[in-house]
């Protein structure tokens, strides 16, 4: 999704506008995207959330059962959920070099389709005095809270680890044909390990809100099924979706 990246320079790119995109085409290939701690209740209620087997120990919206195949994006690029993560709804920007929270690079996706020059169609980025317009500041307050949170979320997890409550396990799914299917390498919680963990190690978890976060994760797992019926893989649940919640800093501005 993030491919083609430049940086951001005042003076390079002083001419260049933004204009924002329902089409979500870009990421019609994403199997499964990251989440902050703040997304996952509201993310549950519309995909199954699990947690990430490499790299930082995050929670994972599941958007597909096929690899590269978004089950979530129509053909004319139209996102099918009512909630979009936030890792998406950061493209076409993203940070760079952010080893440091004062030290940070704003990258852009220089073949976007958000992107225009000149006079065109858009909200310019800089001023004439090479100052951030409002349209760029939005979009690096978003990016930030997006660095922060995923920080506070990997902090937050790592108590899991500790209490060694994730183990790799499976889903069985029923297709359409009545015969049925496993999806296997799924990180999630394990109950019994959960129930097992000592009365203060839980009520820490209840007051910092990982317990939240784990019984929004149990909750989510029923939409393996809807997931599965999206993509001709079993019989349709009932499921009904909710609506948009508010964001806390909405990011990509909405077309009028």
């Amino acid at each position: 999704m993030f491919t083609n990246l430049e940086n951001l320079d005042s003076e390079k790119h002083k001419d260049l506008r933004f204009k924002p995109a329902d089409d979500f085409r870009f990421a019609a290939g994403l199997a499964s995207v990251p989440l902050g701690a703040s997304e996952v209740v509201e993310a549950a209620k519309h995909f199954p959330v699990v947690f990430s087997t490499d790299g930082p120990l995050l929670p994972m919206a599941l958007l597909s059962l096929k690899e590269g195949a978004n089950a979530f994006i129509d053909s004319q690029g139209k996102w099918l959920a009512p909630y979009v993560p936030a890792h998406v709804r950061r493209y076409p920007f993203i940070l760079g070099n952010t080893d440091r929270p004062d030290n940070y690079t704003v990258m852009f996706v220089s073949d976007a389709p958000h992107f225009t020059s000149g006079e065109g169609e858009g909200e310019p980025l800089y001023a004439a005095d090479g100052q951030m317009e409002p349209t760029l500041n939005k979009a690096v307050e978003f990016l930030k809270a997006f660095q922060q949170e995923t920080v506070a979320t990997e902090k937050l997890l790592a108590q899991m680890t500790e209490a060694e409550v994730l183990t790799m396990q499976r889903i069985d799914i029923t297709r359409t044909d009545g015969t049925s299917a496993t999806v296997d390498g799924i990180r999630a919680v394990d109950r019994k390990k959960l129930v097992a963990l000592r009365n203060a190690v839980l009520a820490d978890w209840v007051r910092e809100g990982l317990m939240e976060l784990i019984y929004a994760h149990f909750s989510s797992l029923k939409n393996f099924g809807m997931l599965a019926a999206r993509q001709g893989l079993a019989t349709p649940a009932g499921a009904q979706e909710g609506e948009m919640p508010a964001e806390l800093i909405s990011w990509p501005p909405r077309k009028p």
